[in-house]
């Protein structure tokens, strides 16, 4: 069986890899090195021997060797890379969910659609909150999130009240929080269902935790898009446009749904992603 996973797993980062060579290969290269900071975030993102592998990175892998734009990766912190994006100092931010913060920066290109929900380990006999406001209402819901994550105005807003109440713990990555949650420290947390799910599945620590989890979805917080921004102000208008058009086609392709379908399962997809 793991053969055979990894074997489609190859096979489909083949058939993307043609098709955008098929797509941009008359295309000009990039008139520089495209800088690609990343944030581990699931099995979109995460780093093995110090380089970021995953959905996305391969994705922006094939669109480099097809487009003739070269691209240097780094990992940093969640808070980093949007202090780094919001700064200049990256040309892209993924993955990302559209803001109007965000669009102050950079042009936004979707590429499926997801949604934050909240997570929480099952508990016998214990109904959990059906919605943000739930949560604020009972006192003795501890709450930990990713420092830097942001899905919108209306889980702003929670995070800032939670805040306000001395009932949340911000940490650097999905696993701390996923450890704080083991430990009892606190209940729930939000953000989208395969951030959290890739990412325990992938340290041992939590790994146990699993089986466990329950992806509950609030009337606050909505579908959403996903996706990457290109820079306003590191990008010159040739470079972004160049890059925009190369990633608009691999949304259109398909490419991107089916490398999370071979990297996710679909109790996590049908939870908080779905394709364009």
């Amino acid at each position: 069986m793991p053969f055979i996973r990894q074997f489609l797993k190859i096979l489909v980062s083949s058939l993307a890899g043609l098709y955008l060579l098929c797509t941009v290969a008359n295309a000009a290269a990039c008139t520089r090195l495209i800088q690609v900071p990343m944030a581990p975030t699931g099995f979109s993102v995460f780093v093995r021997q110090g380089k970021p592998e995953g959905v996305y990175p391969d994705m922006l892998r094939q669109i480099a060797t097809a487009s003739g734009c070269k691209m240097t990766f780094s990992v940093v912190p969640r808070a980093r890379l949007e202090m780094l994006f919001e700064t200049g100092q990256a040309d892209v931010l993924i993955p990302a969910i559209r803001t109007s913060r965000r669009d102050r920066h950079g042009i936004f290109v979707p590429l499926l659609y997801t949604r934050a929900t909240l997570i929480g380990m099952r508990q016998q006999g214990v109904t959990p909150p059906a919605s943000l406001d739930a949560v604020l209402k009972n006192p003795a819901l501890q709450i930990g999130l990713v420092r830097g994550f942001d899905y919108g105005d209306a889980y702003m807003n929670w995070m800032q009240s939670l805040q306000q109440q001395n009932r949340v713990q911000l940490e650097s990555d999905p696993v701390s929080v996923a450890r704080l949650m083991k430990a009892g420290s606190v209940q729930y947390t939000m953000m989208a269902p395969y951030i959290f799910a890739g990412s325990v599945a992938q340290d041992a620590r939590v790994a146990d935790m699993a089986a466990s989890m329950q992806y509950l979805p609030v009337p606050e917080v909505d579908w959403t898009d996903s996706g990457i921004y290109l820079s306003l102000r590191s990008l010159n208008e040739t470079d972004r446009n160049h890059l925009k058009k190369a990633l608009e086609e691999a949304a259109r392709s398909g490419v991107v749904w089916k490398s999370f379908q071979q990297y996710y399962g679909p109790d996590v997809l049908n939870a908080g992603s779905k394709p364009r």
